[in-house]
């Protein structure tokens, strides 16, 4: 189990091409024996001797840790798909596929998660004695009587982010107002602050997910609802984000330069002066691309030790892809006009006597006598 890539059929000790029904029956039974909040006093009636798993002598939380991953992607088909065609490191880089860009894979590491979206519960008997081991939360109130907690629908807050944040990182602190209870008794609320702390690794990528677990308003009757704030790119002045990591810029050129060439300067994300210098005739579509000039990739580390890269490794970076606006001349006098079309006619003899020329190959041939020795 020690390496980099991870086979996660291996680890539920299912083959390549099991069905996910068979998939999700070998995580059960592998949950059952691993979950760590099971109760030892019901183990002796409730879970079967089915001896050590094939993992051993791996410790009970590695392995516990490495069955929710395996199922988190397996029990996904996309995820399924992709890891079968690309393998972990396309997992975890993310694919260009014909349809679109598939964005990296991110396990979010709750393992009790991936445990409850199988079992329906967090109980590890929750089909036995669900009702014994995880009794449903209650509420007794003069107001209310007597019922059963529900938890609140998640909330959900956007959280607009500077490419300058995105590209450094940086943590942010969130200030939330909710009902807190005012009494021991948690029967009067009354709205207070909380502040979240989000840290925003470099190169956080659109549409991530940080979620707060039952940190909404309090009250008699329900259960907190989780908050969850979801980054988004606050629009800049000069760069646009693309394909997550990659930056692109627009740069206004005259149409003498489109055609001369030309040089300017790039004030970057970290504040350095980027000079480009550009000699070709720039047409439309054209772009400049400057390799490892844009977001830095932030880095998927999995859960388990086992499973990151041996040594250290240098930050990648997306690239800084320039593309041009010509701005054409709203005037032109009659004599410029002239000396234009010359030059556009001249343009054109260069082109047809460069396509009528014999290739230099061929030349060197028929002075060497025709086939053979160059």
């Amino acid at each position: 189990m020690n390496r980099t890539e991870l086979d996660y059929y291996a680890v539920l000790n299912v083959p390549h091409d099991a069905p996910k029904e068979s998939i999700t029956l070998a995580y059960r039974k592998l949950a059952i024996q691993l979950c760590p909040h099971r109760d030892p006093k019901y183990e002796r009636d409730f879970v079967p001797l089915l001896g050590p798993t094939h993992m051993e002598p791996l410790s009970t939380n590695r392995q516990w840790e490495y069955i929710n991953m395996a199922y988190d992607v397996l029990g996904n088909d996309l995820y399924r798909a992709i890891y079968d065609r690309f393998g972990e490191a396309g997992l975890f880089q993310g694919i260009q596929l014909p349809n679109g860009y598939f964005p990296p894979y991110q396990y979010h590491g709750d393992h009790m998660k991936v445990y409850h979206d199988v079992f329906g519960s967090y109980s590890p008997y929750a089909n036995i004695i669900d009702i014994v081991t995880n009794p449903p939360l209650l509420y007794s109130t003069l107001e209310h009587g007597i019922g059963v907690r529900k938890k609140d629908p998640p909330v959900e807050k956007i959280i607009y982010l500077e490419l300058e944040e995105v590209f450094k990182g940086c943590t942010k602190l969130m200030h939330v107002w909710r009902q807190e209870f005012i009494d021991t008794k948690e029967t009067r609320t009354e709205k207070r602050k909380k502040t979240l702390k989000l840290k925003i690794l470099p190169g956080t990528t659109q549409g991530t997910r940080f979620c707060f677990k039952e940190e909404g308003d309090r009250s008699p009757t329900k259960i907190p609802a989780d908050i969850i704030f979801i980054t988004a790119d606050k629009p800049h002045h000069l760069f646009e984000r693309s394909h997550h990591h990659d930056l692109v810029y627009t740069h206004n050129i005259s149409l003498r330069d489109a055609l001369v060439g030309f040089s300017f300067t790039i004030k970057t994300l970290d504040k350095r002066a980027l000079k480009i210098n550009v000699s070709d005739v720039v047409y439309p579509g054209y772009m400049k691309i400057m390799p490892k000039e844009g977001l830095p990739v932030c880095e998927n580390l999995p859960i388990a030790p086992d499973m990151r890269p041996a040594g250290l490794k240098k930050k990648k970076f997306g690239d800084l892809i320039i593309k041009f606006q010509v701005e054409y001349p709203r005037i032109m006098t009659h004599k410029m006009r002239n000396i234009t079309k010359e030059f556009f006619d001249e343009l054109e003899d260069l082109e047809e006597e460069a396509e009528d020329a014999p290739h230099p190959i061929h030349t060197l041939m028929k002075k060497r006598g025709g086939r053979g020795k160059l």
